[in-house]
Parts: C-alpha cells; sequence; structure tokens
C-alpha cells in the first residue's frame, strides 16, 4: 500500500468539515450533499466529539419514519361507503 512509516496525523484533514449536535437533519443532509463526503463528525457546543453522522444514518431514520407513518395509517379504520345505484 505504500504507507510504511507514516501515520494517521500523516494525511488526515487537519480542519474538518463538523456539525453541531443540535444542528437539524436537513442542515446535516444539505452538508453531506454539498460537501461529498461521507460522514460527519458532530460536536457539542463546546466543540466536543459527541459522534458523527452520515448519509446512512439519514437514510435509516426516513426509512423508520416512513415505517412509523405507514403504521399509523393503517392502523385508522378505514370509513365505510355505502354505494348507491
Amino acid at each position: 500500500m505504500g504507507t510504511t512509516g507514516q501515520s494517521v496525523a500523516d494525511v488526515m484533514t487537519t480542519d474538518p468539515v463538523v456539525i453541531e449536535s443540535g444542528a437539524s437533519l436537513e442542515t446535516a443532509d444539505l452538508v453531506l450533499r454539498s460537501t461529498f463526503i461521507k460522514g460527519i463528525p458532530v460536536v457539542d457546543d463546546q466543540g466536543r466529539l459527541v459522534g458523527t453522522i452520515s448519509h446512512a444514518h439519514l437514510a435509516a431514520h426516513r426509512f423508520a419514519e416512513v415505517d412509523r407513518n405507514r403504521a399509523e395509517i393503517e392502523s385508522v379504520p378505514a370509513e365505510r361507503t355505502e354505494q348507491t345505484d
């Protein structure tokens, strides 16, 4: 691989794109799309790393939301309508 003798510090990004933990999911999606990166470090209000967010996290959240909405819709009894001739 040709990386003998190098460390992560030799090749890492020293000024990474980060997002605050209180940012909206819409903002995270926008940042991910506009920067073409796969994941963003999430920091607290002190700038400390608290996690990461990725396209996969957002997609999983959207699918879970769709499933919740579908279950809610399916739990509503269908109204019976009378047909008139």
